[in-house]
């Protein structure tokens, strides 16, 4: 299973940058209602098809397909522009777009280069600390995005879904008494006998410490997006709530009497997450992913 790694690029110093804003660098003319919209990478693709855009440009294009796949009914005509951290600059040329929209963890250090190339804005989105979590900065990507070009109305609707999707998540939570205790989620190294946990600022963990319960195993560094955890640490965590990343169920290893042994696992105080895609996404991915949440939840909630 692929885990979604950003590259912190060197951040340069030209352009606007927006101190405390969700914009880290735009170009001094931004279009009004953009026609030609190129995406560089699987948040951004993600969060112009949430606004019904149909980008001319897409990077990381076949693994947007694959993995994401949220409104890949809107990229049949898209050009690939190769990868997310490298994208094909020559290509989006001849794409001439008037408008190019990226993050500055992958692409602070192309700005320059971009902004020669047509009109760009590139999101603030990093692992640093923040009191703003990854869902707060979806929604104010999107509400930038959407201002920017046209589609306010579009941008609500999303949003209102999303809104949706976490009440009653929380509500799930605080019937089943979940939101009170420790609650993780982990992606499950099976063939080793590890968990990987997540950082803060990454979707899935914001969307779980959005549901009230205490994350047992918080990653604040801001050069991590991922660790590893042994199975003795989850051993330790008597009154544990475990969520599961990527369709694990069924996997041999929670039949195992290791994992059989564990308190979690005797009080059936788990479920699984079939999303494969968790670190990075938008309003669209969080409404997904905390429904997901809240059907697991709700049956563990009644796991006898």
């Amino acid at each position: 299973m692929r885990l979604w790694i950003l590259v912190l690029l060197i951040v340069v110093t030209i352009g606007v940058q927006a101190n405390g804003d969700i914009v880290a660098y735009q170009s001094g003319d931004l279009p009004q209602a953009p026609k030609r919209v190129v995406s560089l990478d699987d948040l951004s693709t993600e969060l112009l098809v949430s606004l019904g855009i149909e980008p001319v440009g897409v990077g990381n294009l076949e693994g947007y397909r694959r993995w994401v796949k949220l409104g890949s009914d809107h990229l049949a005509k898209s050009e690939p522009l190769g990868s997310a951290q490298q994208p094909n600059l020559e290509r989006l040329v001849q794409l001439k777009p008037d408008l190019i929209v990226g993050i500055s963890s992958l692409h602070s250090a192309l700005f320059e280069r971009l902004d020669a190339l047509a009109p760009t804005v590139l999101y603030d989105v990093s692992m640093a600390p923040s009191s703003r979590d990854a869902v707060t900065a979806g929604e104010q990507m999107l509400t930038h995005l959407a201002r920017l070009t046209g589609r306010e109305p579009e941008g609500r609707k999303v949003l209102d879904e999303m809104h949706d999707a976490l009440a009653n998540a929380r509500a799930v939570a605080e019937q089943a008494g979940i939101s009170r205790e420790p609650l993780a989620v982990l992606y499950p190294l099976t063939q080793q006998g590890l968990f990987i946990v997540s950082n803060e600022q990454t979707l899935v963990v914001s969307l779980a410490n959005r549901l009230g319960g205490r994350n047992p195993w918080p990653l604040n560094e801001s050069h991590s997006l991922h660790q590893r955890i042994e199975v003795n640490e989850v051993a330790h965590q008597s009154d544990l709530n475990l969520l599961f990343i990527g369709g694990f169920e069924g996997a041999p290893f929670f039949e195992s009497t290791l994992w059989q042994a564990l308190p979690v696992a005797r009080h059936g105080a788990y479920g699984f997450l079939e999303t494969p895609y968790w670190s990075f996404g938008g309003p669209w991915s969080a409404t997904v992913i905390v429904g997901q949440m809240a059907e697991a939840l709700n049956a563990m909630g009644k796991a006898p």
